[in-house]
């Protein structure tokens, strides 16, 4: 039989997510779509995400439930994962069953899909529905629309976001959906407590320390971990006493190709090291103080919450100055880094998914090419000018402030999901 994991993910995607979405269209009769003239029924807020997880959304998760916490609602707590098991019977139970009430979920469309197949429509046709979507191109993928459908909202960390969302609701000719969607950036509530230790993670106390991350399981193609480098190699031709780069890699073991890439560039360096210590949502946040810049040549962003994350600890950030993380930075805040736009290609699959040789390519789909030269100057004078950085730095914390103007007590007390709360809960 064959394993479907030794497909190609390039063909694997459209396999798994075609395959979803043929059994929830299937099994879709018995389901009832979000309207806005449906009744409001009081009950709990339940939140579910990846909360036991490492990963991006993960982390989105759980700053959407302090995002909840902090403005006084105190919501049932539910991790997805186990779930999914059951989206063929349907048999997976929810922690509290209500009439009604406001089901939060923190994932992307796909994953929507499999928590309403892996429940059964009693347990949520009743709620207000909310999901937490991101994406990273300029147009979301069409079998997204579907979904949404049977969501009442569909919240979004950025315009960047909210612009992808509505250009496929738009190709798909359901405008009628846009309004569903709602700007709400991921909260930096629980950041502000790391401690930097330098000494902890290995870093100098005598060189300015600078900070690439990527997980070696997602996409390079997107987080351009190699631009990176090149921009390194240009700042510093030979290795440099005065300033290092850590590349923080997850997964790396699950992509020998990668790994040898990465090779190439550390040979004969010692200013360029890895580190690949999986660190808890504490250690990761003390880790990422620890150093004095964070780097970032990425092709796309939905919002950039590590970038988010760096600004909020007062930590230098160089970056490409396209797609989500342009809601909350500017030249005052980080080094933003020029780049031309150009087509997608993403050996993955991911954001470029196997299309037949008859279909020609979606030429909304686009990408940034960010200038390595631009990156090599801004290296220097993050390094030479440390007057200038912490300038930076001061103005970029001062400003990712606003990114929790959406979740105080009041701006979140206004929303329409507040009508099916039997309580602030």
């Amino acid at each position: 039989m064959l394993n479907i994991r030794s497909i190609p993910l390039k063909y694997r995607l459209p396999l798994i997510h075609g395959g979803i979405l043929g059994l929830a269209r299937l099994k879709s009769g018995a389901w009832r779509k979000a309207s806005d003239s449906d009744t409001p029924i009081s009950g709990p807020l339940l939140v579910s995400g990846f909360l036991t997880e490492s990963s991006g959304i993960a982390r989105g998760g759980h700053l959407s439930l302090k995002g909840f916490q902090v403005a006084g609602y105190t919501p049932v707590v539910h991790d997805l994962r186990p779930g999914f098991r059951h989206f063929i019977d349907g048999k997976a139970r929810l922690p509290e069953i209500a009439d009604g009430g406001v089901w939060y979920i923190h994932a992307n469309s796909p994953e929507v899909m499999v928590a309403l197949l892996a429940h059964s429509p009693d347990q949520w046709a009743s709620r207000y529905r909310i999901a937490y979507w991101a994406w990273e191109t300029p147009k979301a993928p069409d079998y997204w629309v579907w979904t949404a459908d049977y969501l009442h909202e569909i919240w979004v960390p950025s315009v960047f976001v909210r612009d992808g969302v509505a250009r496929a609701f738009e190709a798909a000719n359901r405008p009628d959906l846009t309004p569903r969607l709602r700007v709400m950036p991921h909260p930096m509530f629980d950041v502000n407590q790391a401690r930097p230790d330098r000494t902890r993670f290995g870093l100098s106390h005598d060189r300015v320390e600078f900070l690439c991350l990527f997980d070696a399981k997602s996409s390079s193609a997107r987080k351009n971990p190699w631009a990176v480098l090149d921009a390194w190699l240009k700042a510093f031709p030979v290795s440099s006493d005065n300033a290092r780069l850590t590349l923080k890699v997850q997964d790396l073991s699950r992509d020998p190709d990668i790994a040898a890439r990465l090779d190439t560039y550390m040979s004969g360096r010692d200013d360029i090291r890895f580190f690949t210590e999986r660190l808890s949502d504490t250690d990761i946040n003390n880790f990422m103080a620890s150093f004095d810049a964070l780097i970032s040549l990425h092709r796309a962003e939905g919002f950039g919450l590590t970038l988010a994350e760096a600004m909020t600890l007062g930590v230098s950030v160089i970056a490409t100055g396209w797609s989500g993380n342009v809601d909350f930075m500017d030249d005052n805040s980080a080094y933003m880094i020029p780049s031309q736009l150009i087509d997608i290609k993403d050996p993955t699959g991911t954001y470029e998914p196997f299309r037949p040789f008859w279909i020609a390519r979606d030429r909304e789909q686009i990408w940034a090419d960010p200038d390595v030269s631009a990156a090599a100057e801004a290296i220097l004078s993050v390094t030479n000018d440390p007057e200038l950085r912490t300038r930076k730095a001061a103005a970029a914390k001062a400003r990712i402030t606003a990114v929790n103007d959406a979740w105080t007590a009041k701006a979140l007390g206004s929303l329409p999901f507040n009508d099916w709360l039997s309580r602030k809960s």
